[in-house]
Parts: C-alpha cells; structure tokens; sequence
C-alpha cells in the first residue's frame, strides 16, 4: 500500500490548527502520525487519514454541532491555577476558593472541573460538585461560603443519594460580545450534557446552584431551577432542581434566546 504523508506543517494548514494545539492533539491520539522505528524525530502524518479528520471537522461545522475551536476537557492541575487568577480577575478574592483548596477538592474527588480552551487559550470553566447536603443548605443561606466547605462534605459520584452543587459556569470576558457569547453558549451546552451524563450514572437526589449576578439567576430561571433563597435584596439567590432532565428541552430554548438577543441588538443598531 503506497501511502501519501504530510509534514507537520502541511497537516496543521489542512485542520486549520494552532501550532499548540496541534502537538497537543497528536501526543493525546486524536491525530494520527508515524514515526519510523529507532527515529526520535521526523514524525509523519498519513495524507489520507488527515483529509477523512478536515472533512469531517467541515462537516460538523456544517451540521451546527458547536465551534471545533472549542473544546471543554477535564481540568488539569494547571488548568486549575489559571481558573483561580479568572476567578479573581472576576470576582475577587471573597468568593474564589484558593488554589490549595482547589486541590484539595481534587484530591477527594477529580472528576468536579472542567476547562473551556478556545484554540488551546483558557477561556473559562465550570463546576459541578456533590455535597454532603447539610453543608449545601448552609452553602445555599450563605451561613458559610466556598472556602468554608469541610474537605469531609465532597462526596463521590457513586455515593448514594447525592446532591450535586453547581459551583460556576464562567466565561472569561473577551471584549468581544459575540466572541463570549459563543463561548458561554457553548460551555453553558457541553456543561448541561455533562450534567445529565452524571445524573444518568448516578443516584442523585437534588441539584442546587447560587445566582450571586443578574446574569447567574437569569441562567438558573432559564434552566428551570426553581428559587428556594432570596437574600440581601435579591442580589443573592439560592436555586434547586430534582430533575435534571428538564433543561434538555430547556437548553435549546436558552441558546435561541441568546440569539434573538443578538438579532434584537442588531436591529437596534
């Protein structure tokens, strides 16, 4: 069989793949390529196998499935440090978890964070975490906060009857409108598909999140949480959802309203 190779260069023009990204991708197996027994360089790339992957990533494009420069991927520990400095870029330091706690929650349970890298850039995050129940009531009332959660309250998945904590669905801010709300709309999407992956796996019982901004307690009406706390004046809201399955009719109802937004903002103009 006569085969046909790209260089690195060449394979990285036809996916139309960032340089990082690219050997990120190759070193984790999602792009085929050979090296020559007892060569430690000069790695090639079949020039068919790479053709079938571009058109395949056309297609899917085509097909609406999400932006391929998008990708949302367990958090990493270095990940985790760069979610800690969005944090407090956006936040501040009262409602950021330091990163040894960050750690910590990893190290009962690894499978709580997820990262957005946007062409291998982070570009936000989210949280989703089973709690010991009492602990999340107090959570919830805002008796005590994300740093104050005893390390014996995360739970594993496979615990029975669970609750599960949304902690954050963030989005680092661009400067570009459209650019942050593809990425919002797109973590706020794969975070829901996680979610129901869990709650299909799992035996979980309730699912609670904090909508401490407008937009945060916008989201949580959309997904059809239901508000259980309203504190300071509204600026600080508890929510709860036993079934989870709602938002998958929900989901697509909150993206087309972030279109209509869009369209509305354009017309305006």
């Amino acid at each position: 069989m006569n085969i046909e190779y790209y260089t690195a260069e060449e394979a990285m023009k036809v996916l139309k793949k960032a340089r990082s990204t690219f050997f990120k991708e190759v070193d984790d197996g999602k792009i085929p390529s050979e090296l020559e027994p007892g060569r430690q360089r000069g790695r090639r790339y079949p020039k068919n196998a790479i053709d079938i992957l571009a058109n395949r990533g056309e297609r899917r494009k085509i097909k609406g499935k999400g932006p391929q420069h998008l990708v949302l991927a367990p958090s990493t520990i270095a990940d985790l440090w760069t979610e800690v400095l969005i944090g407090l870029e956006m936040y501040g330091e009262d409602d950021v978890p330091p990163f040894e706690t960050l750690l910590e929650w990893r190290d009962i349970n690894d499978e709580i964070f997820m990262h957005l890298k946007d062409q291998g850039q982070s570009v936000g995050y989210s949280s989703l975490m089973p709690i010991e129940e009492k602990v999340l009531q107090a959570l919830i009332h805002d008796k005590i906060r994300e740093n104050d959660i005893p390390l014996r309250a995360i739970k594993q998945w496979t615990d029975p009857g669970i609750s599960v904590y949304v902690a954050t669905v963030t989005v680092k801010p661009s400067g570009n409108k459209r650019i942050d709300r593809d990425r919002g709309g797109f973590l706020i999407k794969q975070t829901v598909k996680w979610a129901l992956t869990l709650n299909r796996q799992f035996d979980i019982k309730n699912w609670y999140g904090i909508g401490a901004t407008k937009e945060g307690q916008k989201l949580f009406e959309r997904l059809g949480f239901e508000e259980i706390v309203s504190l300071y004046d509204g600026e600080r809201k508890g929510y709860l959802v036993q079934d989870i399955k709602q938002p998958v009719k929900l989901i697509n109802e909150v993206l087309a309203d972030m279109k209509r937004e869009k369209s509305d903002k354009k017309t305006e103009q």
